[in-house]
């Protein structure tokens, strides 16, 4: 054989494996950044006398480099029956890399699953890497046909030279990404909320998307998720409005959009239903014949689940369905039983679960069965009610002033107060009107008005006023007046305004009630919910508080969420500290807030506080959490590497399988 460049015989040794002649360097001839060798002649009787075939060497690396291997940092997710593909990259500074000096180890929760040293062996069946991606630094693992047993922690060491160093990749087997839809069947012109879920997610961080017919209504961040790296990832949004007639022909879609996978998206229409009425009741013929009854009328469609039970104890009943001339349907359930002394105070319920009723409603009756009472306990009993009524007759009572709902602007405003007892029938009542210190009397209508400004009896006018007596005793010994004061309501006049109720007699005053006036403003009918807070929590586990305001509400309101620790407040924002997240669900009739957050062993104890206000600045709601619980993680002294594979690095010269 000739060389070129020449090298001295000692520093280098040969041999013929398989076709292919190894040359083995000294070190010192190793610690340079590589060495080529041009083989120019061969020996003849093993290459069958071609001297023209060239051989080259692999560079050796620098022994001063450092060994990296790589591997994913997110869980490989992979169907059953599919090929799932592990990757493991490795590098020392330079390639390409002789396959004969890599030293490759795959292990599955701790059991062999492929190991190369010169040649590939595979201990569970399939299992393969690629001689020619080595050369590439590529030790990826192929594995065919997976199943449930396949999924788990796997470990992939890389021994190159004298250097040897494991990394590790998470395998999940399971049904391939997919979504779910709750609430598709809606009632009409009614509060409804949708519910959206992808499953099987390898990270939380995604966006949910509610489209109706091409055109985005929301956009958000997950309300809800579950699960960790090992298991995937279930994330739920929901989206809540009040459905019109012509909705069900419209097509509504959810998309769930991660940052690395493709985005998930279902389309589907809206089923317009009717919400049933539950009646629950005891129908008695006899007292030996009695039925319990429970009537679930028109309700649409007519999949309905219905269950009868005693004490917690399911009760066989007769179900009788049938179909209403408006298309709607009833069903009526019967349990025949006999109430006795026993049934006292036992819980009887009817639960109905229906499509247009989320999570169900129940009915409950309960006995209250009294035992024999002795004849001298019902003499004291009527007595004490004839002395009783006796005392009211003689006394008089007036009521506190009473109105039917709150006031907002352009509605019909009624005030009603009464008096009760013993008094002469020239018994009158009038309302006065303060406001500062203008003051409107007002009178029943078949009362004159004393002269006075036009003005001022114009003023009187728009006011209704009427007294009636309700109820007269035989003889004139007690009577009831109740006085009744009806008007449009304008916020100016009479937000804030004192009422006041007098009952009078021959111009002296009896007795009086005021009562002052709040008009609110148009959008003043809603509900806020609590901020739900876990009873603990992990240090650095992700937190999602969430508020919801509901009703008749602004689009334009602001949302801002506020930190209480220590009696110091501050504001949340997302440009302020990057550890928390503010995010909003606005949509109509209904707007979500939510904070999001990692929580430290500095965040325990602390409220948030979320606030609803106007443009102008002023609150209309305000909620506040309890304080937080933030539990300390168990700290662990071992490094994970030996703690998860046992493993540890060699020296010695000698091959030491994983």
């Amino acid at each position: 054989m000739n060389f070129t460049p020449i090298l001295q015989p000692a520093a280098l040794k040969m041999s013929y494996v398989k076709n292919t002649i190894r040359v083995t360097l000294e070190p010192s001839i190793r610690a340079r950044n590589s060495v080529v060798f041009i083989v120019r002649d061969l020996i003849e009787e093993k290459a069958g006398g071609k001297r023209e075939n060239i051989y080259s060497i692999n560079e050796f690396p620098n022994q001063g480099a450092q060994l990296q291997v790589t591997t994913s940092n997110a869980p490989i997710t992979s169907e059953p029956g599919t090929t799932a593909v592990l990757q493991c990259m490795f590098s020392l500074g330079v390639t390409p890399v002789d396959p004969a000096q890599v030293h490759v180890f795959w292990k599955h929760n701790g059991k062999k699953v492929l190991s190369y040293v010169d040649t590939i062996t595979a201990f569970r069946p399939g299992a393969h890497i690629s001689e020619e991606q080595l050369a590439k630094g590529d030790a990826s693992l192929s594995l065919p046909v997976v199943t449930q047993d396949d999924a788990g922690l796997y470990s992939c060491s890389i021994r190159l030279g004298s250097e040897q160093v494991t990394n590790a990749v998470n395998l999940i087997v399971s049904e391939f990404r997919h979504i779910n839809l709750e609430g598709t069947t809606v009632v009409m012109n009614k509060f409804n909320e949708l519910q959206c879920s992808a499953n099987n997610l390898s990270s939380p961080d995604v966006t949910f998307q509610w489209i109706r017919d091409g055109a985005v209504l929301s956009t958000s961040a997950p309300q809800r998720v579950e699960g960790n790296d090992t298991l995937g990832f279930t994330v739920q949004s929901s989206f809540c409005f009040t459905p019109v007639l012509g909705d069900d022909k419209s097509h509504y879609s959810c998309e769930v959009v991660p940052k690395i996978f493709p985005p998930l998206k279902k389309t589907f229409q809206l089923t317009f239903g009717v919400q049933p009425e539950v009646f629950f009741y005891l129908s008695s013929n006899s007292h030996e014949n009695s039925s319990l009854v429970c009537l679930v009328s028109g309700f649409y469609p007519d999949d309905l689940n219905l269950s009868m039970k005693k004490g917690g104890e399911l009760l066989g009943c007769k179900i009788k369905k049938w179909r209403n001339s408006n298309g709607t349907y009833s069903l009526e359930a019967m349990y025949r039983t006999n109430v006795t002394y026993t049934d006292s105070n036992i819980d009887y319920t009817c639960s109905v679960h229906h499509s247009t009723i989320r999570e169900g409603t129940t009915e409950r009756l309960k006995f209250l069965v009294d035992a024999y009472v002795p004849k001298p306990l019902w003499i004291t009993i009527i007595c004490g009610l004839l002395l009783f009524m006796g005392i009211k007759i003689f006394c008089k009572q007036v009521t506190e002033i009473s109105v039917c709902k709150d006031w907002t602007e352009g509605s019909i405003a009624t005030l009603k107060c009464s008096i009760t007892g013993r008094y002469p029938k020239n018994i009158s009542a009038v309302w006065l009107v303060r406001q500062g210190d203008k003051e409107i009397e007002i009178k029943e209508k078949r009362s004159l008005y004393p002269a006075g400004d036009y003005k001022e009896l114009q003023e009187q006018d728009s006011y209704a006023c009427w007294n009636i007596i309700k109820s007269k005793f035989v003889g004139g010994i007690r009577h009831s007046l109740c006085s009744i004061l009806s008007f449009q309501v304008h916020k100016q006049r009479h937000d804030q305004a004192e009422f006041i109720c007098r009952f009078m007699r021959a111009g002296k005053v009896l007795q009086e009630k005021n009562y002052f006036g709040i008009v609110l403003d148009s959008y003043g009918f809603y509900s806020v919910s609590d901020i739900c807070v876990p009873e603990t929590c992990k240090e650095g586990e992700k937190l999602t508080l969430s508020c919801t305001m509901k009703g008749n509400i602004p689009q334009d309101i602001n949302v801002t969420w506020e930190k209480d620790l220590k009696e110091e407040r501050t504001l949340i924002s997302n440009e302020l500290d990057a550890n928390y997240q503010v995010t909003e669900n606005k949509s109509q009739g209904q707007i979500c807030a939510f904070l999001t957050l990692c929580p430290t062993c500095e965040d325990s104890g602390a409220v948030f506080t979320v606030s609803f206000s106007e443009n102008e600045g002023r609150i209309l709601a305000e909620r506040s959490s309890t304080p937080l619980k933030v539990a300390e993680p168990k700290k662990n002294h071992w490094s994970r590497t030996y703690q998860d594979w046992g493993f540890r690095a060699f020296d010695e010269s000698v091959i030491t399988e994983m």
